[in-house]
């Protein structure tokens, strides 16, 4: 996806047809966020879907030391809350407004309905459900064996396929990695000394994507697993 480095397979518009989509819209209840402002927390048991609309979440969860651990950033058109759906397991991760942002809330039972009634809503979410667990398998892979420059930038270059821009802030990749600013910052700036990226206000510009993937197949145990480029 051009428009951030996480927005991996978003239900909306991506995977879902207008129609259908605008069923989800029908049953839902919209609610609006603040920055900063708590939209549920681990151990909810609430069941329930969540699509984010317009603007941004952070999911994470707080340690036992009060240090805050970042999973991820989900962005619009993304969703949270399957795992109650079709488990009926509790909600993990506590979930953050980032900005303003607005999120459709749609209860177990309305969407259960809509879900047994139409086929198209269950191949999107299981479409999701694989790339999101495709992609925690390597992530975690790469925790295990990579140092943080290399597993950083292997991030930032499987998010290049398809720009040469990426719009993403030092703060949003120091949450997804758990690890502060400034050593994000350092790795940013070291890749950028190596002439692999160019660092913009909020934006990671791609130099030479040949040289990035050169790069980062002779630092890793085993070549990453996204395409050639031409």
């Amino acid at each position: 996806m051009q428009d951030s480095l996480f927005s991996r397979a978003p239900l909306l518009d991506d995977l879902l047809p207008r129609d259908v989509s605008k069923q989800l819209e029908g049953i839902a209840i919209r609610s609006r966020y603040e920055d900063a402002q708590l939209i549920q927390t681990r151990g909810d048991a609430k069941t329930g879907l969540s699509i984010v609309r317009k603007g941004a979440v952070r999911v994470g969860n707080l340690g036992n030391d009060g240090s805050y651990l970042n999973t991820s950033v989900l962005k619009q058109g993304q969703t949270f809350g399957e795992f109650t759906l079709f488990a009926g397991l509790p909600r993990t991760h506590e979930v953050i407004a980032m900005g303003p942002t607005t999120v459709d809330e749609i209860s177990g039972d309305k969407f259960m309905k809509l879900f047994d009634s139409e086929p198209r809503l269950a191949k999107a979410l299981l479409t999701i459900s694989m790339v999101r667990t495709h992609a925690l398998l390597e992530f975690i892979d790469d925790l295990r064996r990579l140092p943080l420059p290399v597993h950083v930038g292997k991030v930032i270059y499987a998010a290049a396929v398809e720009t040469l821009v990426l719009n993403i802030r030092q703060e949003e990749l120091a949450f997804t990695f758990g690890v502060s600013r400034v050593s994000v910052g350092k790795v940013l700036k070291s890749l950028a000394t190596l002439g692999l990226i160019r660092l913009g206000y909020g934006k990671i510009h791609i130099v030479n994507k040949i040289e990035f993937r050169r790069w980062l197949t002779q630092r890793s145990l085993i070549a990453p697993l996204v395409a050639d480029f031409e």
